[in-house]
């Protein structure tokens, strides 16, 4: 690559982002918790922000051709900081989803620009290696945010001027990169033949579950620990253990995965996470379950990404990145308004049984696979 130096400063904007969407994401259940917002409505708030995941992963090829790829990332960093300063001006129901899926949006169109650099500069030998540093520095990124919640005020307008401050630094480090991406003469909806694609089927299964656990787990676990009775901080310690479990598992995960295989690894990976899930609806060793929920959840993305793109030529692969994408937010989109509801219905526990039941049917789908 021309800038090597462009590579760590994409990194460490990515940082910034990442920080203050991990704390955003964990106080806005606390806030309509402490509002009174049931769980349904908490749930489709979650879903705001994963519906706008979905348009930003679609749109995101035209505002790149458009704007380039520096700018581009530059005016989505403005409208998290816009939309986020917007939660402020009234606690309602509606004006959340609203602000929440903007956000959503500005996410993903930064998530499409950093992935597009990374696998477009990339070279075959190196390609693994930068995705693995990337998905780390986006997972430390996460558990900083969460460990730094307890700094940020309570007070939604001052907590929305500090993620501008952070958004700010973001755009500042883009601004000091060189990346270019090539300009694509179809529409961005031409990524449907590799959701197509037999061979890249089960991977791209994978991104949906990791989308549907994931997003369920940020829209919904900090309101189940908060109807615990835990305090804010004692949330934000769960979501920090349970993350930091995930960054902790990258490395080994797909160490295993090249050594072992990915559809072994994701089977192992999918049992283990069905006992996790068993700890938790019984309430036993709290801590091992969420330590072993947290470094399966967060490993099943970049494996499942992984087995995709290795089954598509280097040119597709930026198309491909955007089907894994638009699967796993499919799944953000659905899981937590979809056990959202449930929980309200039944009871709390029914996060954790949700997730065994998809977990169940990973591992069937696996055993399956020839």
């Amino acid at each position: 690559m021309k800038h090597s130096y462009s590579f760590p400063i994409l990194l460490t904007s990515l940082l910034f982002v990442t920080i203050a969407l991990s704390a955003l994401n964990t106080q806005v259940p606390l806030w309509l918790v402490r509002e009174e917002f049931s769980l349904g409505q908490i749930g489709l708030v979650g879903s705001s922000y994963f519906t706008g995941n979905l348009v930003g992963t679609i749109m995101a090829n035209w505002f790149i051709s458009r704007f380039n790829a520096r700018f581009t990332y530059t005016y989505s960093c403005i409208i998290f900081a816009i939309a986020t300063i917007g939660l402020s001006f009234s606690m309602d129901f509606y004006s959340w989803a609203i602000w929440r899926f903007f956000i959503g949006i500005a996410c993903a169109v930064t998530w499409v620009v950093i992935e597009s650099c990374i696998l477009v500069t990339g070279t075959v030998r190196t390609r693994g290696k930068m995705l693995a540093v990337y998905l780390t520095t986006y997972y430390l990124g996460t558990v900083l945010g969460q460990a730094l919640l307890q700094y940020f005020p309570q007070e939604v307008l001052y907590f929305g001027l500090v993620i501008a401050v952070l958004m700010g630094l973001a755009i500042l480090f883009i601004l000091l990169t060189h990346y270019k991406l090539p300009k694509k003469k179809k529409s961005s909806f031409n990524i449907m033949p590799m959701i197509m694609y037999k061979p890249s089927r089960v991977g791209l299964i994978g991104c949906a579950i990791a989308g549907m656990l994931i997003g369920s787990l940020y829209s919904l676990m900090p309101a189940y620990y908060s109807h615990l009775g835990y305090s804010d901080n004692q949330v934000a310690n769960w979501m920090v253990l349970l993350i930091l479990s995930g960054v902790i598992a990258q490395m080994p995960a797909n160490w295993c995965a090249d050594r072992f295989g990915r559809r072994i690894v994701l089977l192992v990976e999918s049992i283990f996470m069905m006992i996790a899930c068993g700890l938790l609806i019984f309430n036993v060793y709290g801590v091992l379950a969420i330590i072993l929920l947290g470094a399966t959840i967060y490993t099943i993305y970049p494996i499942s990404m992984a087995w995709a793109c290795s089954c598509v030529r280097k040119q597709e692969i930026v198309s491909m990145n955007q089907a894994m994408l638009l699967t796993n937010t499919l799944g953000s989109l659905v899981a937590p308004a979809v056990i959202a509801f449930i929980m309200d219905t039944l009871s709390n526990t029914y996060l954790f049984i949700s997730f065994a039941i998809i977990s169940l049917y990973f591992v069937v789908l696996l055993l399956l696979k020839k």
